[in-house]
């Protein structure tokens, strides 16, 4: 039957049926150990479901949702799968889209030499970036914001050179970000062009003939069963590989036992399916939005990836003394003054690393990041609180060096101590000359440590987002080892974004969503190339296509509350906890507040705020449904309101 979003969650039957062996193992006469083994799982798969259309997209982020739209605006068949339950992925909190000569830009006076922003970018690389990657970007870049804008997305019509850029590049969405201004109108748009969209559907397994051509993909529901997706043409828009601990280890982060993450679900699926049927990474060269934070500090933007939160940006400030597993320093701290990603690199070759500082210098890097100012001494309070109770044994403070350097000691051995007083010594010495010796640190950024209390915290690596991974050309096919691409198999978004190789820059703020936009319209445009007459414009479905819903199981509400008022366990959220109060009147759910440590405010609390409480109020339950993108939030608000319902059972 024709298939289309209105008719969709109709569903029909049941299929069985289990692919044979000979249609998924590739052309060459002699396999890989690999490729056998990708094949016999594939062959045990028996799909409950099965979906026909001319592509298939894997991730619904702001690449996933590109790809798709530019494919149906070409006459092309679309099934879009996403592993969460909403559309947007990590890309939601985006603010906007780089761009050279767009109409924008224009009307405002702004011109900007696109050669100026390659040759920065190659430099800075020291040209190991692809230059026509880049030049194919800033080509089309003008071109991409105008789509966009006549597809439905929302921008200001402010640009500017966010991030103090050198140029005025960065075109802005709205208050509520790409949650808002990108994910919605985006979908709307493929779904009035009749995208199939199926979430809660994770993409597991593809489907080769035996001329080592893509021919689909099978999909994992909630339930455990699979569909099977046949299709000309796949696309990876998966959002990279963040909580994948052996892609990290693989490539930047030396202790990935201790990463801090603060996004959920990004595997490398996409990585991992394509290097299983011949594909290549490029795991030596991968970027991304990479930071130095601590144990236990809140995630996200307002954490370690903005200037929110005192300890993590205090702690690693230029006019620390960073050592590292022994006690000795190995750095220039100011490692982050031109590129603040650049800030982790120095510590990629170590196992641990520790900052040392003073309270007066301290104070100072403190009351330089807190905005509000009136927010300093509650987060001095809180940093002190952090010191005092040390709950996961890596900080210390103390009124000598010495004194310091015993304790930090007995919790980390290999850091001998008189190694550690004399790193401060040597430190201090220099201090007084105004001359780093050792590693050139800039005179301004050469404070001694000279008068207690005295601390030590050990830092650790954090990672938002990944970028590149996937070797792709510059079509965007997934290729082999031999240059030659893998037929009907694409990648897109920050999955192959390899135009950073090793540091992302940001010198081109928005340039990972001009590269989500350019990838997934210009991969769509040549699998209409690759496609050709084959295309059929229409989705046909066989067997059971019921939607794949999450079942959320917290436990039941009590028969009968007692009235008052009560206060939950802190419930995991998104970026940190919930807590909240509920009121029950008259036995039933009066009202209910939360108090959340760093959901964002354009996804987490308008969820929370605006959605769930009210229906949580209505039903006088906590079981319905989660919000559409921010599941996290959604989930955490109702263990948190459960807790107190709980706490009032009679």
């Amino acid at each position: 039957m024709d298939m289309n979003r209105r008719n969709f969650f109709k569903g029909a039957g049941v299929i069985g049926g289990t692919v044979a062996l000979s249609s998924l193992i590739g052309c060459s006469a002699k396999t890989s150990s690999s490729e056998e083994a990708n094949a016999e799982e594939a062959e045990a798969i028996t799909p409950v479901g099965t979906y026909t259309a001319d592509v298939c997209v894997m991730g619904a982020g702001i690449s996933g949702l590109t790809t798709t739209v530019q494919a149906l605006e070409n006459g092309l068949s679309v099934v879009l799968i996403e592993k969460s339950g909403g559309t947007g992925g990590g890309g939601r909190g985006t603010e906007g889209v780089f761009a050279v000569g767009s109409q924008m830009q224009q009307g405002l006076g702004i011109n900007i030499d696109p050669a100026a922003v390659i040759s920065r970018e190659m430099s800075y690389h020291h040209n190991r970036t692809d230059g026509l990657r880049w030049l194919d970007l800033i080509k089309a870049s003008g071109d991409n914001i105008a789509w966009l804008i006549e597809n439905g997305v929302q921008f200001t019509g402010v640009v500017d050179d966010y991030h103090g850029g050198e140029f005025e590049t960065f075109h802005w969405f709205g208050e509520n970000r790409a949650a808002e201004a990108y994910a919605p109108p985006m979908t709307k748009r493929a779904e009035d062009l009749g995208a199939t969209i199926l979430l809660n559907t994770t993409g597991d397994k593809l489907i080769v003939d035996t001329d080592g051509k893509v021919t689909g993909i099978y999909a994992k529901k909630a339930d455990g069963s699979y569909i099977q997706i046949n299709a000309k043409a796949v696309v990876f828009a998966g959002g990279g590989f963040a909580n994948n601990d052996e892609y990290l280890a693989r490539g930047h982060f030396s202790n990935v036992e201790n990463v801090q993450r603060f996004l959920y679900g990004f595997n490398g699926d996409g990585l991992r399916m394509a290097t299983e049927i011949g594909g290549t990474d490029a795991l030596d060269r991968f970027s991304g939005l990479f930071q130095l934070t601590v144990s236990g500090a809140p995630g996200g933007e307002y954490g370690t990836f903005g200037s929110g939160n005192g300890l993590v940006v205090g702690s690693h400030s230029g006019n620390n003394i960073w050592i590292q597993e022994t006690g000795e320093r190995y750095c220039a701290e100011n490692s982050g003054d031109e590129n603040w990603m650049a800030l982790m690199t120095p510590t990629q070759v170590h196992k641990d690393f520790f900052s040392i500082f003073d309270r007066e210098t301290f104070n100072g890097n403190v009351k330089n990041i807190m905005f509000p100012a009136d927010t300093y001494d509650e987060s001095m309070a809180e940093i002190d609180e952090r010191f005092k109770t040390n709950p996961y044994g890596d900080a210390f403070v103390a009124d000598t060096i010495e004194e310091l350097a015993k304790m930090v000691s007995a919790a980390f051995p290999e850091i001998d101590v008189e190694t550690f007083v004399a790193t401060v010594d040597r430190y201090n010495e220099m201090c007084a000359t105004g001359v780093d010796a050792d590693f050139g640190k800039p005179s301004k950024y050469m404070v001694a440590m000279a008068k207690g209390p005295f601390y030590c915290i050990r830092q650790i690596q954090a990672c938002m987002v990944t970028f590149g991974g996937i070797r792709v050309n510059r079509k965007f096919e997934c290729i082999k080892s031999d240059w030659s691409s893998i037929p009907g198999l694409y990648s897109v978004g920050v999955d192959s974004a390899d135009i950073w190789p090793n540091v992302y820059t940001i010198n081109v703020p928005g340039g990972t969503n001009a590269n989500n936009v350019n990838s997934g319209r210009s991969a769509a445009n040549n699998i209409l190339e690759f496609v050709g007459n084959e295309a059929t414009g229409t989705i046909t479905t066989e067997g059971d296509t019921s939607p794949s819903v999450i079942v959320w199981d917290e436990g039941a509400m009590p028969s009968s509350m007692k009235d008052g008022t009560y206060t939950s366990e802190p419930a995991r959220g998104m970026f940190g906890t919930i807590t909240a109060t509920v009121t029950i009147s008259s036995g039933k759910i009066k009202e209910i507040t939360q108090v959340n440590e760093l959901e964002t405010s354009y996804i987490g609390v308008v969820a929370m705020e605006n959605v769930l409480i009210p229906e949580i109020i209505a039903a006088n339950d906590v079981h319905v449904d989660a919000v559409s993108g921010a599941t996290h939030s959604s989930n955490g608000l109702r263990k948190a309101v459960l807790d107190c319902c709980k706490q009032a059972a009679e």
